[in-house]
């Protein structure tokens, strides 16, 4: 039994209307968000720390609206859609739950060149895939994309848009780092802002030295370009890809991995699997380099769940694109992820190609 094409939400309009439509339409699942996510917050949390949750909601509104004003109605929006106070519809999207521990799921994140030349990349979004949709953006402003928010959030994460820019994302996790809570921006306000106003991988390096943020990320446009770069509040390591290979987990490598053991970093975490994962994918690009295809990616991202593995029992989507040949189509496979639970999406429209 192969597994549906996961069902896509498609948003046009104005950011009020963008944020009216998905406040709308997922009304439920973005009340079980907050009850989730925010619950300890809205029902638990002492006087003292939700001051300080507060006064750093106010930091994060003023910091984001002035880099990207139009959150700020289309967050409102999803707030009126919703039902809900925009207050906490804020906090939804600057990640209130995670104010003393930043970080989100496993995820697994590469690029290599397949066959024909042709840069391929791919990876898994590792979280519970209750919490999330699927959104295909169509702004007034800027261009139209494919990613996975958070329901009830202006989020973007792991995703391409109409210009062939493809988007990986592997969260960072760094046991022993403290990061300044006062430069942190929520990184999947940074990946919106690549996915809807990025065309090339120079502009998402660009985002990179602006923004302080926590992440792996591997993004390949439709030159075939890759930017892999490990980022950590305030700094970033750009990794080499001079042959067009790139592989991340949620580990540090590299000189990210020296620079962040000089700020305490005391090694991967062992529950996350990232070395093995990472591992995995080496294998695979090793065997595969120069021939790769789309076919290729699936099976091995869609081989059989395991713990440990690239995909495993938190896998909520896998995706693969290669945007040089084909820059408006972003496959997806919705958990669970089998070899046959891709399907191909049309970037433009959110529509399942035939």
């Amino acid at each position: 039994m192969r597994t549906p094409p996961a069902p896509i939400l498609v948003l046009q309009g104005a950011p009020a209307e963008l944020g009216r439509r998905q406040g709308a339409a997922v009304r439920s699942q973005i009340h079980a968000n907050l009850a989730a996510l925010l619950g300890d917050y809205l029902t638990g949390a002492p006087a003292a720390q939700r001051a300080e949750i507060r006064a750093w909601q106010r930091r994060l509104r003023t910091y984001c609206f002035d880099h990207w004003p139009w959150l700020q109605p289309e967050i409102a929006g999803i707030a009126e859609g919703a039902g809900i106070d925009s207050e906490l519809a804020e906090l939804l999207s600057f990640r209130a739950w995670q104010y003393e521990a930043y970080h989100a799921g496993a995820c697994s994140s590469f690029a290599l060149p397949g066959a024909g030349g042709h840069t391929l990349t791919g990876g898994t979004l590792d979280d519970p895939r209750w919490l999330y949709t699927v959104a295909q953006v169509q702004p007034d402003r800027g261009l139209r994309y494919l990613s996975f928010p958070l329901a009830g959030t202006v989020w973007a994460n792991r995703g391409m848009n109409e210009a062939g820019l493809a988007l990986g994302i592997s969260s960072l996790l760094c046991p022993g780092v403290t990061f300044d809570l006062q430069r942190l921006v929520p990184v999947d306000l940074v990946f919106r802002d690549m996915l809807q106003h990025c065309s090339t991988v120079a502009e998402v390096e660009d985002r990179c030295r602006r923004h302080a943020f926590f992440c792996n990320l591997v993004a390949v446009d439709r030159t075939g370009a890759v930017f892999s770069a490990s980022n950590y509040c305030g700094a970033y390591t750009a990794h080499p890809a001079a042959d067009r290979r790139s592989a991340l987990t949620n580990h540090p490598v590299g000189a990210a991995e020296a620079a962040l053991r000089a700020r305490g970093y005391r090694g991967p975490e062992a529950s996350a699997y990232s070395v093995e994962r990472l591992d995995q994918i080496g294998a695979w690009q090793a065997a595969f380099a120069g021939r790769a295809t789309a076919a290729d990616a699936a099976a091995f991202l869609g081989a059989p769940a395991g713990t440990g593995l690239v995909n495993n029992a938190n896998t909520a989507f896998a995706t693969i694109a290669v945007p040089q040949l084909d820059p408006h189509t972003l496959w997806i496979a919705q958990q669970p992820v089998t070899s046959a639970a891709f399907y191909a999406f049309d970037i433009r429209t959110g529509l399942v190609r035939s």
